[in-house]
């Protein structure tokens, strides 16, 4: 296949948060609508999918001749509005985003950051690796598509940004940085309310030392209420008991609570 021009280096992906490729700071104008959900289908999709799958998650098709037809129109024109016909590529079967497209994506970023944070040589680089990661974190994935076929890599991304957050969270928690943690702890726990009941533990702590036991105890509260509400379940012995301590106006720190130090390992922070 003969490209029609090289992938531009000013094409940029946006899916966090907001779901927009932009050309040099400007957006892209979709010539169907057909040709951006293919877009974000692929993207969703990295490891490449057959065309019938294609059709039948987007579209809700058999694999007809029709459908195909369509497939292939929308192809056609999602190549075209990204300026080369090997922004997707074919490969028995199989159709993808080229990598270096993918590359130029805030997915790819943020999953860089974590990377870079794991295999960096002292706190100082980390840290910089995962601010450089949440930097681009600036939402849900593909917030406007309501569709199965989003659900698991937007867990997959969710995740990444979670542990981008507590591995923060961490370093601040052992550098005694307390608002710091917390608003980290805040912010991973907004991410997925279901973390570890551990880090709602360790951001009760810190708001207890930070904000007071007001807003620690409201913490507990809502997630009180969320896991009664959403999951079914009461928290876990330990948490009650916390809570309970901070009432009475305690202000334990985490490593006393959890038994383990700020200091240990960071949580994995591979893909």
């Amino acid at each position: 296949m003969t490209a029609l021009a090289p992938i531009p280096s000013t094409l940029h992906i946006h899916t966090l948060g907001d779901a927009v490729v932009l050309l040099s700071g400007q957006p892209l104008a979709w010539p169907a609508r057909s040709a951006e959900e293919l877009l974000w289908y692929l993207h969703a999709h990295e490891d490449g999918v057959y065309r019938a799958d294609a059709v039948a998650e987007l579209w809700g098709l058999e694999d007809t001749p029709a459908a195909a037809n369509r497939f292939r129109v929308a192809l056609c024109r999602l190549r075209a509005t990204l300026g080369s016909a090997d922004a997707v590529m074919e490969v028995r079967g199989r159709y993808a985003l080229h990598p270096a497209l993918l590359a130029q994506s805030d997915t790819a970023a943020l999953h860089a950051g974590l990377h870079d944070a794991r295999f960096a040589r002292d706190d100082a680089e980390r840290e910089a690796a995962l601010r450089r990661a949440l930097a681009v974190a600036d939402g849900e994935y593909l917030p406007g598509v309501r569709a199965e076929w989003v659900d698991a890599a937007r867990a997959h991304h969710r995740a990444a940004r979670v542990r981008a957050h507590v591995a923060l969270a961490m370093l601040h928690c052992a550098r005694r940085e307390c608002p710091l943690a917390a608003l980290a702890l805040t912010r991973a726990v907004e991410c997925d309310p279901l973390i570890g009941e551990d880090h709602h533990q360790r951001l009760m702590t810190c708001l207890a030392a930070t904000r007071g036991k007001y807003e620690a105890v409201e913490h507990y509260r809502r997630y009180r209420r969320y896991l009664r509400d959403e999951v079914g379940d009461t928290p876990m012995p330990e948490t009650v008991c916390l809570a309970e301590r901070i009432k009475l106006g305690e202000v334990p720190c985490a490593d006393t609570v959890l038994g383990v130090p700020a200091t240990g390992p960071l949580p994995f922070l591979g893909r």
